[in-house]
Order: structure tokens, then sequence, then C-alpha cells
């Protein structure tokens, strides 16, 4: 059962859950013409939640609806002030997950593909418990479908829209057997998994696709990225996979703000590595760990939520 917060924020306002809507004939709604990022909330050991790498996502949003040519009419200070509201105004006591969307709204006699100026945002949050595969890893398959490409459906431009490819694929997993599925790029390289990137250890190498190979260019990776160098001594490389090097790497793990650090153990149920999350994996998870709930360094990471919300 679900159990729907009680507010969300839209337009500049913070609204009822069940008001906060778009038209069923808004660009937004009908093609997927809008734009979001994911964000996690964290509950740090101080009893608090922060936002991590709010900043950093409102960021790739604005580069997300400059690539669209959207305007709206929230500043990113605004719309950072409106995540910390609805985590106030719904008294979030553990992990959450906000989304921000920024969408076109009705076109000019409701046409779907119109040009217009027209926008709106919402953003809404909702509990987020770590998955449990973070513990015990994920089944994965080789998805049939090839990932989107920028020459069609830039996959740098996080749109609603492109997530229909990533649909695909992950349905035709979960109806296979599988956890979690990873797609092939136009080329026949590895690209991502549905909503994350990919990360293989070889030989003690850490190695995650280019931007040039279909990703989103995550967020997640870039943190795992930094925490490798600084606790592990560890450069992420950054080149082309085939499919068969997935098949003998020693670790793989998906990374993303949903994901986090999510183990693969086996792929095409060819076990990887031993068949359970690896040591390097191990000790990733607990740095990134440390890092969100506040233990240890890059403060600058973090955007913290405050209490209730300000009168």
């Amino acid at each position: 059962m679900n159990i729907a917060p009680a507010y969300a924020w839209q337009n500049g306002k913070l609204v009822p859950w069940e008001q906060c809507v778009v038209h069923a004939r808004s660009q937004g709604a009908f093609w997927g013409a809008n734009v979001f990022e994911g964000v996690r909330a964290y509950l740090g050991d101080d009893g608090a939640l922060h936002a991590f790498r709010l900043d950093d996502h409102l960021a790739r949003l604005r580069r997300s609806m400059k690539s669209l040519h959207m305007r709206i009419d929230h500043t990113d200070a605004e719309l950072a002030h409106a995540c910390s509201t609805v985590l106030a105004a719904n008294a979030f006591d553990c992990d959450t997950h906000i989304c921000v969307v920024a969408y076109f709204d009705e076109g000019p006699n409701f046409d779907p593909l119109a040009y217009t100026d027209s926008t709106g945002v919402h953003v809404t949050a909702i509990r987020a418990p770590r998955s449990p595969g973070f513990e015990r890893g994920v089944a994965a398959s080789i998805s049939s479908w090839r990932r989107i490409s920028d020459d069609s459906m830039p996959p740098r431009i996080k749109t609603g829209a492109n997530y229909h490819n990533s649909r695909l694929a992950q349905h035709e997993a979960v109806r296979g057997g599988f956890g979690t599925t990873l797609l092939l790029n136009q080329r026949g390289t590895v690209s991502e998994a549905p909503g994350s990137c990919v990360v293989m250890v070889r030989d003690g190498e850490l190695v995650t696709p280019p931007g040039t190979s279909g990703v989103l260019e995550g967020i997640t990776v870039a943190t795992v990225a930094k925490l490798a160098e600084q606790h592990l001594g560890l450069t992420l490389r950054r080149r082309e996979i085939d499919r068969t090097e997935l098949y003998i790497a020693d670790e793989i793990f998906l990374c993303g703000t949903l994901a986090e650090l999510l183990p693969v153990t086996s792929v095409d149920r060819l076990p990887v590595g031993t068949g359970k999350p690896g040591p390097l994996t191990r000790s990733l998870q607990a740095h990134y760990d440390d890092v969100v709930r506040g233990r240890t360094g890059h403060p600058e990471w973090r955007t913290a939520a405050p209490k209730e919300v300000a009168a």
C-alpha cells in the first residue's frame, strides 16, 4: 500500500500532494516533454536530513533545459529552497528521494508538438529506504534493446521521454527473472543500466564507459571517482567496455541516485567474480555511506534541510 506524503511544491507554492497535477494534454504529460532530476536526502547520524549533491543536480537540470530550449520562472536557489520546504513540510524521518521536474505545459490548440514557452515546475519527495540489493547484489542480463544515441534521443538530456528506452529494457529483464539489465549502445559496447551507470573492476582497475557511449553523465559515478582516488588511490578510467568483458570482470556495480552503489553478482547467469559483492565494491560502499551520512569529509556535497517550514 502506498502512503503518500502530505505536501508537494508546484510553481512557487507548497500544495497538498493530491493537488500537484499537470493536465493530461500538457506536453510534459502527453509526450514526456520534461526534464528532471532525482536527488537523495539522507538521514545523517545527527538526526537531520541532508540533500546529497543538490547543487550538482540542479546544474545538470539547467543543462538539460538548455538542450531543450526550455526556460522556467525559478532560480536554482528557489528550486533548492523548494526541495528543503517539501522535506520540512512532510517531516520526513528517513532517507527520501526528491524529484524536481520542469515541464512544457499546454501548447497552442493543445498540440503536443507545437512550440510553446509555457512551462511549469513541480517538486515531490517520497520515502526511499535503501534497496536490499545494496547488501546482497542483483542479477543482471544483457538487454536485447539498444541504448538510445546522441543523434536521435540524446541520453545526456535527462528527459522523461528518454526513459521509455530504460522501461522497455527493465521490464524485459524482470520478465526474464533478472533484477536489472545492462544496455549496449549502437556500437555494441556497454552503455548503462536503466537509471544508473556501470562500473567494472578488472585486474584491480576501475573502469566505466565514457560520456560518449550513450550514458547520462552520472553524479553518483563522479562521486565514486572522487572517493576511489581519495581513499583507495585508484583512478576511475573511462573507456569503452565490451560485452564479454563483463563476463570475466572481477566485480561490477551500478551507480545512481536511487541505486546508490549496487553490486551486480551475475551477468546472463554467469557469476561475476565469486558471485558475491566484491571487496572494492564493499569498500566504496562504506566510504560512500560515510560521506552521505556526514561522518567524513565533503560537507559541500550536503545541503541541510530545515526541520520545519518557515512561516
